[in-house]
């Protein structure tokens, strides 16, 4: 199954062509934080899992995350869903943390 997503429920009034790209992208940073949907609910969750991996030194992002653009970001994309499978934050910090064991471990 390929990875699919649907940001019809956002509200794209006066988005810019780069907004509709950035929405068509975003995809595959959920992958990352294993989450299928943005919600005011799960805003807080998706926002802790972008900073978690960027003091791991995993960021998804090639600049350092601004809070305040990243809120931004999120609020713009609710109602944006994605076909990924969503974990619990315990499973998503295990998962990231075996990878950077895995990585102390083969780098003697």
């Amino acid at each position: 199954m390929g990875l699919a997503y649907d940001y019809r429920k956002c509200d794209s009034n006066g988005w810019s062509e780069e907004d509709h790209k950035n929405a068509s992208d975003f995809c595959w940073s959920m992958m990352t934080i294993d989450m299928n949907e943005i919600t005011e609910k799960t805003h807080a969750e998706i926002s802790f899992r972008f900073r978690f991996l960027e003091k791991l030194g995993f960021s998804v992002f090639t600049k350092p995350i601004n809070q305040r653009q990243l809120g931004k970001q999120l609020r713009k994309l609710r109602g944006y869903k994605t076909n990924i499978g969503s974990l619990p934050r315990f499973k998503f910090i295990r998962r990231h943390v075996k990878r950077l064991e895995n990585i102390v471990e083969n780098d003697r």
